[in-house]
């Protein structure tokens, strides 16, 4: 049964392995120049105790004259700087191979995250996600770099030594590798181990990441509850939580180091004994000796290097199966190419929804059922609902931030999974009711996706949107720095500045989800007459809960459950003393009451 399990793990670890080709073959000239530097410098490494093995012998037996004495240590000084210098050249290229790749494998990442689709991001957490773009790419560099190649440099300093210490003598070389049989056993047995165990700290680390991530995030929360201590003893158990896992992780290598090192000793042991009465008894020079143990000591450096490469290779598997896992997730359907794609030469802003039905996954309820509507290009369409009637579902249906049905939403007559994706972005104006914005400056989260940044065009979409006076009132005026989320800005003041960010794209569509919900009406209400003039001759979807938003719009569409149950003018809609008729009652009712109480306050 362990051995079923065992399998695919390791048929996995192939393919996952492909998920890097493409790197190796884009620096294949780095990984050669490297390679033959690492040759070269072993070579050179390998002549040196060749080298004292000659001086000493001929100085011992006094042959020639003392030439011997300056030539030997003029050879040994050229061998050592010959090293030193390719050793440089090695490091610089198989190091620059691995940075290399680290940074393009963070681009790709990156990339492929940028276009998943959004219910990934809702399964997975952020924290997780940033660990495995920074901790488990980092792990994958090391495995790529010197710890793929430091096998290379082990099994050249092996081959080399070996030669060399049996051409002085085989039987002392036999003897002195007698515990070498032992180490496949030990690497494979802790290898397997040390797997499961960076795997799992790696998978720690990135719920650690995931919780400070959101800790932080929320932390006005967490104060204005008073919830700092449960936040820290939640946090104290999954940090001990994460020790306790690399203490294991630490105390398997804090057991294999020793063991990968005992064979060394145990060598050194049977030279010192065997070598040293060889050398009394005259059947083995003392250069000859010195020489042995300086290859001996060479074969230190690749067993451990063993198991420095098995330390890498179970980390850097890991993290790359981690990886893999994100890259083998499908990209949103949204940036697939589309099968017979139809360019507008010019985008009018015709919508039509043809029997449009959607749900979120297999098995759930249908969030809309079929919807069937025409807006003309240039026209005000008004959308108003309760809350979960299906009016955001609908707008991230049009960006297709979620795919809809083929042949169900149309701009201008062509279904929009049909328009280029560029196409569709560039045509739609969109402020959404949840406000994200970047921690750069105020123009900056306003040109956001905009390629003209004239400060004429940032002072007139905030002049629509009503973000003049509040800026003007900021130091910096536009190069304000708003902070993380827009954490210096008012709610009101971050909708106006997504508004500004909407308009300056001139689009031939707007689209505003519940736009004016942080503003007042009073505010509302003078933004819309500014709008008035920029909505004129562009197709406009106005969503809202307010009726006193959409009664000025073409056209009224009242959705509830998914579906649409009304529609028409404000007019129309009053007349027929429907959903409408009585929402509007409601609200009238409400704001009466509201003034009211501020009047009284104010007696």
């Amino acid at each position: 049964m362990g051995q079923t399990n065992r399998e695919p793990e390791d048929r996995q670890i192939l393919r996952y392995y492909h998920r890097v080709k493409f790197l190796v073959d884009r620096y294949r000239r780095l990984i050669v120049l490297g390679l033959l530097s690492l040759i070269a410098t072993d070579l050179a490494g390998i002549a040196l105790p060749w080298l004292i093995k000659g001086g000493i012998d001929r100085a011992l037996r006094g042959a020639g004259d003392n030439s011997s004495l300056v030539t030997y240590p003029l050879l040994i000084l050229l061998a050592a700087s010959l090293q030193g210098f390719l050793r440089f050249c090695w490091r610089i290229n198989i190091h620059g191979f691995s940075r290399r790749c680290e940074a393009d494998l963070r681009e790709v990442v990156f990339g492929h995250l940028q276009k998943l689709p959004l219910n990934y991001f809702q399964h997975n957490k952020i924290g997780d996600l940033m660990s495995r773009l920074t901790n488990d790419i980092h792990a994958v560099r090391e495995l790529m770099g010197f710890g793929s190649l430091a096998i290379v440099d082990a099994i050249v300093t092996i081959l080399l030594s070996l030669t060399l210490m049996i051409a002085i003598d085989p039987w002392l070389t036999l003897w002195s590798m007698m515990a070498m049989p032992f180490i496949p056993i030990v690497v494979r047995y802790f290898g397997r181990n040390i797997f499961r165990w960076s795997r799992a700290t790696q998978d720690q680390l990135s719920e650690m990441s995931a919780y400070t991530l959101e800790n932080f995030s929320g932390i006005r929360v967490v104060q204005a509850y008073a919830q700092e201590e449960n936040q820290i003893a939640g946090f104290n158990r999954i940090s001990s939580e994460y020790r306790r896992k690399t203490m294991w992780l630490a105390t398997l290598w804090g057991i294999f180091w020793p063991l990968m090192q005992v064979h060394a000793g145990i060598a050194a042991t049977i030279v010192l004994w065997l070598g040293g009465r060889q050398v009394l008894t005259g059947s083995m020079t003392l250069g000859e000796y010195v020489a042995f143990n300086g290859y001996l000591a060479m074969l230190t450096w690749p067993l451990m290097a063993i198991g420095y490469t098995a330390n890498q290779y179970q980390r850097g598997t890991a993290a790359l199966t981690r990886i893999a896992e994100v890259l083998d997730t499908p990209i949103g359907e949204r940036y697939a190419e589309a099968k017979e794609p139809q360019p507008l030469a010019s985008v009018r802003g015709a919508i039509e929804l043809r029997h449009l039905t959607f749900s979120y996954g297999a098995g759930q309820a249908a969030e809309l059922h079929d919807l069937n509507l025409h807006i003309p290009a240039g026209q005000i369409c008004g959308i108003i609902g309760e809350t979960g009637a299906g009016k955001s579902t609908l707008v991230n249906l049009m960006l297709r931030l979620y795919e809809p049905a083929e042949n169900t939403i149309f701009i201008d007559g062509i279904d929009i999974r049909q328009l280029p994706l560029r196409q569709l972005e560039d045509a739609i104006g969109y402020v959404s009711q949840d406000i994200f914005l970047f921690s750069g400056s105020m123009r900056e989260n306003i040109l956001l996706g905009v390629e003209d940044g004239e400060l004429a065009r940032v002072q007139e979409a905030a002049r629509i949107a009503h973000l003049s006076a509040a800026i003007e009132s900021f130091g910096a005026g536009f190069d304000t720095i708003i902070g993380e989320r827009g954490v210096r800005l008012s709610g009101g003041q971050k909708q106006r500045t997504a508004l500004a960010r909407a308009l300056i794209k001139n689009p031939p569509i707007l689209i505003l989800d519940d736009a004016f919900s942080s503003v007042d009406v009073e505010t509302e209400e003078e933004i819309l007459r500014e709008l008035k003039q920029f909505m004129a001759g562009r197709t406009t979807l106005l969503i809202s809960h307010r009726i006193s938003t959409l009664r000025d719009a073409d056209m009224i569409v009242y959705l509830r459950g998914g579906r649409i149950i009304e529609q028409g003018s404000h007019a129309e809609l009053l007349s027929r003393h429907g959903a409408y008729f009585s929402l509007y009652q409601r609200q009238s009712l409400e704001r009466e009451v509201a003034t009211l109480m501020h009047e009284d306050g104010q007696r």
